[in-house]
């Protein structure tokens, strides 16, 4: 619907003026916020891709990624119960907002990546985003062995996604 839709800024991506208070990240890249309507969206941090959480549903649990809960928490501490805005970049296949959350003018996101807690999304980025920061952020941060940096045995998202897949 909708109202479900992040108002997109135009073309060249410049920030969104709107103000969202962030609700809630149930990882160490996805999270809930608020719009000043009180329409709630999910926004995927563009750019990044943070260690899988483990998941327990009825049937059965799921383990999670080393470093997945140290990532969910660093970016909870980071952005919620802080009024951001966004800058936007449209979908995902799924319908979640493809933004870079902005905090204190600093994209959450690239925090994420400079201390060693995410890495780069290794898909085709959306239109209009910049990349270089990001790659430049990871290569300081494997370098200096940050957070999943750290692992002898790091496995990427989208590898451990890839061999997990019920």
């Amino acid at each position: 619907s909708p109202a479900n839709q992040v108002t997109r800024p135009n073309s060249e991506h410049f920030s969104n003026t709107s103000t969202y208070d962030v609700v809630s990240c149930n990882d160490g890249d996805t999270c809930r916020l608020k719009a000043s309507d009180n329409t709630q969206i999910k926004v995927r941090l563009v750019g990044i891709d943070a260690p899988e959480m483990g998941k327990k549903n009825r049937r059965k649990q799921k383990e999670g990624q080393a470093g997945g809960l140290e990532a969910k928490e660093f970016l909870n501490k980071l952005v919620v119960g802080k009024t951001v805005t966004l800058r936007s970049y449209g979908a995902d296949a799924y319908g979640r907002n493809l933004a870079e959350i902005m905090v204190d003018n600093e994209p959450a996101n690239l925090r994420m990546v400079s201390e060693g807690l995410a890495e780069v999304y290794r898909g085709k980025p959306p239109k209009g985003f910049n990349l270089q920061p990001y790659l430049a952020a990871q290569e300081e941060a494997v370098k200096s062995k940050k957070g999943i940096w750290k692992y002898d045995n790091y496995e990427s998202p989208k590898d451990f996604r890839k061999r997990t897949k019920e």
